[in-house]
């Protein structure tokens, strides 16, 4: 007998609740315009770019770049996707990870989140083995951190991160 008063009891607030009607009130004002963040540029997505000049990977770096793009944290470093650019020459801008020009080298990214966050750069044969050419001189180097959200829109959307002009001109960036 209790359990059926009970059940009747949640019938009665259940049918009361759903016949209660949401009354809609005016709109607000429009709030203020965002702001463009340190790095950033009108309708880049969140996407940071790092920029950095001249660097000449030789032998006594051991053909390593080490790139320290300020504001760069760990946590952007575990939730975004960092690709590489660096420029020989006035035009010809590569992606890191793959081979050089001419393939006379491959390039290797790392990505450090401990500590002072940093992205390494560095030279291997085309083949993997250890370098062993001659020295090689990037006239710019950029960074682009993709937060993992954004990567998957560029994805749907067929950006081709080898293309730096293309990834540039998507993420509207200077």
């Amino acid at each position: 007998m209790k359990t059926l008063k009970l059940l009747a009891m949640i019938l009665i607030i259940g049918i009361v609740a759903v016949s209660c009607k949401k009354e809609t009130g005016p709109t607000g004002p429009q709030g203020p315009s965002g702001t463009n963040g340190t790095n950033g540029t009108n309708g880049n997505a969140n996407v940071t770019v790092y920029g950095f000049s001249s660097i000449t990977l030789n032998s006594g770096n051991g053909y390593y770049g080490y790139f320290y793009p300020a504001g760069l944290t760990s946590g952007m470093i575990d939730s975004s996707t960092v690709v590489s650019y660096y420029q020989v020459g006035a035009n010809e801008w590569n992606m890191a990870n793959g081979l050089g020009p001419a393939a006379n080298y491959a390039t290797i990214q790392y990505t450090y989140g401990g500590g002072t966050p940093f992205v390494s750069i560095y030279l291997r044969n085309a083949d993997g083995t250890a370098y062993t050419g001659s020295d090689v001189t990037w006239d710019s180097i950029r960074i682009f951190v993709v937060p993992a959200n954004i990567y998957k829109i560029a994805n749907r959307n067929n950006l081709d991160y080898k293309n730096y002009k293309a990834v540039n001109n998507y993420f509207k960036t200077k």
